[in-house]
């Protein structure tokens, strides 16, 4: 029995971590936007962290994209619009950073 419990464990642990991971992406994603209007050197490096946590995280790919685009950097914006657009094109927050590009690019 006890076999079979450690079996499990080690066969679901990457599970949990990678829940783990999003979930801890996710919050410092939400969090990164929650300051970047008021701390945008905060914001960025908070972004990074989430990206880091999960690189499959789409919703932190594009968030990091709009704060990038708060901080005037258009360039680093649409790269982080197509890794984000690349994970989860259907994703609400990849299609306002795609129309937030496009309307900047319209304004320059």
């Amino acid at each position: 029995m006890i076999r079979v419990i450690i079996f499990i464990g080690i066969l679901f642990s990457p599970l949990l971590a990678n829940a783990t991971n999003k979930s801890l992406s996710n919050d410092l994603a939400v969090e990164a936007i929650k300051i970047a209007e008021k701390d945008l050197e905060s914001a960025i490096f908070l972004i990074q962290q989430s990206v880091v946590a999960d690189p499959k995280n789409a919703k932190a790919w594009a968030i990091a994209g709009k704060i990038y685009l708060l901080s005037e950097d258009l360039p680093s914006a649409e790269i982080f619009y197509k890794k984000a657009k690349a994970l989860g094109p259907l994703l609400m927050d990849v299609k306002d950073l795609e129309s937030l590009i496009n309307n900047k690019k319209k304004e320059e």
